[in-house]
């Protein structure tokens, strides 16, 4: 599935939210994606040969993201979800997205591929152009491509559901 728009979540869990924060607590390996590639890299060595989810939570939302065994996927989809107290137990709403730095880094590679694309173009290498083009569109399409939403929707699925919208 092509995700670049964010699709927001939303459900509700018989957990309060303080036994929905232990949970995450327990069961997410604490790490943050950063722009440091390097950090990002060395996380995902030391994870390398094991499948986890992993996050961050705060007072009152948390970060979900899901590592497969054998792959380098510190910018694939992840849960960004903020949490509050109902009737009913906990109330949890959030986005599916990409991390900030990846739609970045997809308006730039756009920008510059775009761009040789019309200077070739303009030069009449309209073979050039046509190419560029496709590795424009190409470039997006697996930047964007979406394989981690279902496993992040079964973890979710996976808590005590009341409710969900």
């Amino acid at each position: 599935m092509l995700l670049i728009f964010p699709v927001t979540y939303e459900f509700e869990t018989s957990l309060s939210p303080k036994r929905l924060a232990r949970r995450l607590d327990g069961e997410l390996t604490e790490y943050r994606p950063t722009l440091n590639m390097l950090s990002t890299g060395k996380f995902m060595k030391t994870h390398k040969t094991e499948s986890l989810y992993y996050g961050r939570r705060t007072a009152d939302s948390f970060e979900l993201f899901y590592h497969q065994a054998k792959k380098r996927d510190g910018s694939e989809t992840g849960f960004y979800a903020h949490y509050e107290k109902s009737k009913n137990g906990t109330r949890v709403y959030g986005k599916f997205r990409k991390p900030l730095y990846t739609y970045v880094f997809g308006a730039v590679w756009a920008l510059i591929t775009l761009f040789l694309a019309l200077i070739l173009y303009s030069l009449k290498e309209n073979t050039g152009a046509l190419v560029s083009l496709c590795v424009c569109i190409a470039g997006i399409i697996l930047l964007f491509w979406d394989t981690k939403k279902p496993k992040l929707l079964a973890y979710l699925k996976s808590l005590p559901i009341a409710n969900e919208k």
